[in-house]
């Protein structure tokens, strides 16, 4: 039968059915109507808009093929062919649907839009940007074309057409959060992180539940360096969604770089808990236990990673760094040269490479490896120190010299840099006194103390220890640190705090020390330590993996010292005694004593007094 007889009331009746949800009854509505109508495109239309209403996009576009080939000039059906095309990964076919409906209906900007979508799918992306532009000049207020032409641009790196096309978006629709979010990812990729936080801050006032945007001002505050702003985000995203693992994880990054190594490393479990194949966070957490020095969980960690993601360069080359720790070179080697094989032009890999096989006496090997790190990254401080410890090792003192000289142009700030430049200058000196008299062959950089350990003693100003309390101090249990309990103190750096007491207080202690020894030193770390009731330090010693190289020998250049300001309460059962090992010896300190011992020697405390005890530590390198 002709369509004449088909009524608007009967359409209607179908089509109310299939927008109000109903589309199993428009179906049934549609199968009556298409005994009496079977070849009406527009009761295909409708059909194939409920077939697509179901999911059952293969029938959907059956029935719309049928509506366009009844009705050639049907640019609806031509369209909603296009979108079922486009479902199905068709998208050739797609394009030329979406023509077909806009050489129909040139004025649909619904189409021009669309179209432009499968070209970008198809990385047409110029001709998805004309696509775009057409629409928005028929409706300049198409959100969803400003939208899409904003994540075109974006896909081409033309961020500031992004942020034009985004900021369009935002003055039609002001209230939309996801995009106030979109640019604020592309201000932070534009390196304009302050513009990006306000972005974030703003689509979070506008959708307060907007978890992913907490994350996203997470990650750009730490960029900022405002950490703790940065963690307030990571706790917000949580607070929302529990189980969010990526805020887990990225707390924990933070709480390790505050030294915060327990609460990071419950960060970093709990990422894994609701996540067990976050290979980002285990290998997270193997660098937390490496600094921590559980070296064969942080190795555990490493190769969960690696199991994960085989070709996770940085795990391959840390999991080297723990395997050199654990004494195991020739698997430390391997690690290194996978990370080569992964990525060629890591310099890191290339400088670790070099230390491992200068370690297992390769030395031409090693030192090779570490000129192609310096190659590969000119101003890599690391490799130049690798390389003058290589140097050194092979009698090339003058070039070991060079190479420091240059790490220190780089990093000069870096103490263990300054230390090994003053090491090897010392030795220059050295070699040319020992030449000067005629004996180069027994170069002699060690001294014994007259007695270990030697006690000296300085009177301390009442105006020390107030100092040192107006300096912040760091919760010592919280961070990688020997002490342990109720401890508080500095970081290894006081003596630059700048304070004239402070001042006073190293050069007296240097004096003191140089006038003991006859020799000059170097101080290498300084700080102080104040112990509580509960408070003590565990057994340790201050030697480092640079004092183990054993082309240095710097182990035997090393002392530490302790200097007692306030003893505390010495009437409790565990009064701060100083507990030295190898051998036993217990050293009950008074106020103002020096004690001075060779770095190497362990040593440990347990105090439970009232009253807090109050030290001055350094580490010093006799020259």
């Amino acid at each position: 039968m002709s369509s004449i007889g088909l009524s608007q009331e009967q359409i209607n009746s179908v089509i109310e059915l299939f927008t109000s949800g109903q589309i199993h009854e428009a179906l049934d509505a549609l199968d009556v109507l298409s005994k009496d109508y079977p070849n009406e495109s527009l009761l295909l239309n409708i059909r194939g808009a409920c077939y697509a209403g179901l999911g059952q996009k293969n029938a959907a576009v059956e029935s719309y093929k049928k509506a366009v080939l009844l009705k050639p000039d049907y640019a609806k059906a031509h369209y909603n062919l296009g979108g079922a095309l486009q479902e199905l990964d068709q998208l050739h076919d797609s394009v030329k649907s979406y023509e077909n409906a806009i050489t129909l209906e040139p004025e649909n900007s619904e189409a021009h839009n669309n179209l432009g979508n499968v070209l970008r799918e198809l990385d047409q992306l110029d001709d998805a940007i004309n696509c775009y532009k057409k629409a928005l000049v028929i409706n300049p207020d198409y959100v969803e074309a400003h939208y899409s032409l904003g994540l075109t641009f974006q896909d081409l790196g033309q961020l500031q057409n992004t942020i034009k096309s985004y900021e369009s978006v935002l003055a039609i629709k002001p209230n939309f959060a996801g995009m106030h979010n979109n640019l604020g990812n592309v201000y932070r990729e534009l390196g304009k992180l302050d513009a990006a936080v306000k972005y974030y801050e703003q689509a979070i006032a506008i959708k307060p539940d907007f978890v992913e945007v907490y994350c996203n001002l997470g990650v750009t505050l730490q960029e900022l360096g405002q950490l703790d702003a940065a963690i307030n985000a990571y706790k917000g995203a949580i607070a929302i969604k529990s189980d969010y693992a990526e805020a887990h994880n990225n707390l924990g990054v933070i709480l390790a770089e505050l030294g915060r190594l327990d609460e990071a490393e419950a960060s970093y479990r709990k990422a894994l808990s609701h996540k067990p194949e976050y290979a980002g966070a285990h290998y997270n957490l193997g660098n937390m236990l490496k600094d921590y020095e559980r070296l064969e969980e942080a190795e555990a960690s490493y190769r969960k990673t690696i199991n994960l993601e085989p070709d996770y360069t940085e795990a391959h080359n840390n999991l080297g760094n723990v395997l050199k720790n654990l004494g195991r070179l020739d698997e430390a080697e391997a690690s290194y040269r996978k990370a080569i094989v992964l990525k060629p032009d890591y310099a890191k890999a290339h400088s670790n490479l070099g230390a491992i096989l200068k370690d297992l006496g390769r030395l031409d090997e090693a030192e090779a490896f570490c000129r192609h790190a310096i190659i590969l990254k000119p101003d890599y401080a690391d490799a130049y120190i690798n390389l003058s410890i290589i140097l050194y090792a092979s009698g090339n003192l003058d070039s070991a010299l060079e190479s420091i000289k240059k790490a220190n142009s780089m990093s000069p700030k870096s103490s263990s840099i300054r230390l090994l430049l003053t090491i090897l200058e010392s030795r220059k000196t050295q070699e040319i006194s020992e030449v000067s008299i005629g004996n180069i062959s027994n170069l002699n950089h060690h001294i014994q103390l007259t007695s270990n350990p030697l006690i000296l003693n300085r009177a301390v100003e009442s105006e020390l220890i107030t100092n040192l309390y107006e300096i912040k101090s760091l919760e010592l249990d919280k961070i990688r640190d020997p002490s342990y309990g109720n401890a508080r103190g500095s970081g290894y750096s006081l003596f630059e705090d700048g304070r004239s007491i402070l001042k006073t207080v190293e050069e007296d202690l240097v004096s003191m020390v140089t006038n003991a020894i006859k020799v000059d030193i170097y101080v290498k770390d300084s700080f102080f330590t104040i112990l509580g009731a509960g408070g003590g330090v565990i057994h340790h010693n201050h030697i480092d993996s640079l004092d183990e190289d054993s082309n240095l020998n710097l182990a035997m250049q090393k002392f530490s010292l302790v200097y007692y300001l306030s003893i505390g309460d010495q009437s409790c059962s565990e009064p701060g005694i100083l507990k030295l090992y190898d051998p036993s010896e217990n050293i009950l300190p008074t106020k103002g004593m020096v004690t001075i011992f060779p770095a190497d020697r362990f040593h440990s405390v347990v105090y439970n007094g009232i009253k807090d005890r109050v030290i001055i530590g350094i580490n010093f390198y006799s020259l």
